[in-house]
């Protein structure tokens, strides 16, 4: 009897230390609580403690048992089944150059990577998709039933519209749309600091190599080089503007390529809007005999692995890629819970990482 006593007690013990972690957020909303065995070994208690315990965590409302998955949190409104019956979640990404359905660029990987594991934890799947302007987007979201949707960089803002026509809770992420909220990396501030780091260097010559220059990332990059400049008392040349078409290593090359070729002046350094684009410039200038850093320096955006592997290494802005998917992720599911959607632009600080490719002049 009175281990039956101390059974009874202990599973109460360990439904109230759960009931806690839930209520203060430890265990967040729409999140999977740790396997019955884990809390078990945390708590040194047996499998059936457990169970009793999330028996009345079940009974509270607080959880939900989903068979393959686990124990979802859901707080203390009970879950319908409408909002239950998908535990999807898409992921759409404009089509590349190359029309590829699949992620090329690693940016887009790692930022899928991010994403996937923020929702997993919560018990959602994350499917990866391109869409453009002619794909059906009602037939692709019917079809999957999405409880909410990341919607990636320059995707058609018609594809937004109508998914907020169906109240879809939805987030865009590296982009802007005014009307649903946008999570994106501070780009202004990001070649803002690369400018500013090669003018104290020391640079008065300074070209940039653009992304897509339709695209809401590139169009802000351009924006913080021509105001370092202009706070330098420098100006952007229009013959150093390159690219704008892709933002691929071969565009970089070719940008560079084509100005070395011109046989005009070179600028003293280069600000590529992301890595790939900073090393395709470099294995331009290096094919033409121009040294990097020693007669043009290069500085790129992102702070890949290309970065880091390239020689030299490349100066670079780091975007702090992790915590731009944990507040997008963040962001889908609070909708997803309060059902209310701000449409605020939250940026995502980043910071300059100084490495092998800038010189002094």
């Amino acid at each position: 009897m009175g281990q039956e006593n101390g059974k009874m007690f202990l599973y109460k013990q360990l439904y109230t230390q759960l009931k806690e972690k839930i209520l203060s957020g430890e265990y967040p909303s729409l999140s999977l609580l740790p396997s019955e065995r884990e809390i078990g070994l945390a708590n040194h208690v047996d499998r059936i403690t457990v169970r009793r315990a999330l028996q009345m965590l079940v009974e509270e409302n607080l959880v939900q048992k989903q068979p393959g998955k686990g124990t979802l949190v859901i707080y203390g409104k009970p879950a319908s089944q409408s909002a239950l019956k998908s535990a999807s979640i898409a992921f759409f990404l404009p089509k590349s150059a190359r029309n590829s359905d699949r992620i090329t660029q690693p940016f887009y990987a790692s930022l899928f990577y991010g994403v996937q594991k923020e929702c997993q934890r919560r018990g959602y799947s994350v499917i990866y998709s391109t869409l453009d302007e002619q794909d059906d987007f009602d037939a692709i979201v019917s079809a999957n039933d999405f409880a909410g949707i990341f919607f990636v960089s320059n995707v058609s803002r018609a594809h937004i519209a109508r998914a907020l026509e169906r109240k879809i809770p939805s987030v865009l992420i590296n982009g802007y749309d005014e009307r649903l909220p946008s999570v994106l990396s501070d780009n202004f501030t990001g070649t803002y600091l690369a400018c500013r780091h090669l003018i104290k260097r020391g640079h008065k010559e300074i070209g940039v190599i653009k992304g897509v220059e339709s695209y809401v990332t590139s169009i802000e990059r351009l924006r913080g080089c021509v105001t370092a400049l202009y706070e330098a008392g420098l100006a952007l040349k229009n013959a150093y503007i390159l690219g704008g078409d892709s933002w691929e290593v071969e565009s970089g090359f070719e940008a560079v390529n084509t100005l070395i070729k011109s046989q005009k002046k070179l600028p003293t350094a280069f600000v590529a809007f992301n890595d790939r684009l900073a090393l395709g410039a470099i294995q331009a200038l290096m094919q033409a005999g121009v040294r990097v850093p020693q007669d043009v320096s290069v500085t790129g955006f992102d702070n890949s692995e290309q970065a880091k592997y390239a020689l030299p290494k490349i100066t670079t802005v780091e975007i702090h890629l992790p915590m731009l998917a944990k507040a997008a992720v963040s962001n889908l599911f609070g909708q997803m819970v309060e059902h209310v959607s701000l449409p605020a632009k939250l940026l995502i600080p980043v910071e300059l990482v100084e490495q092998d490719s800038v010189s002094d002049r």
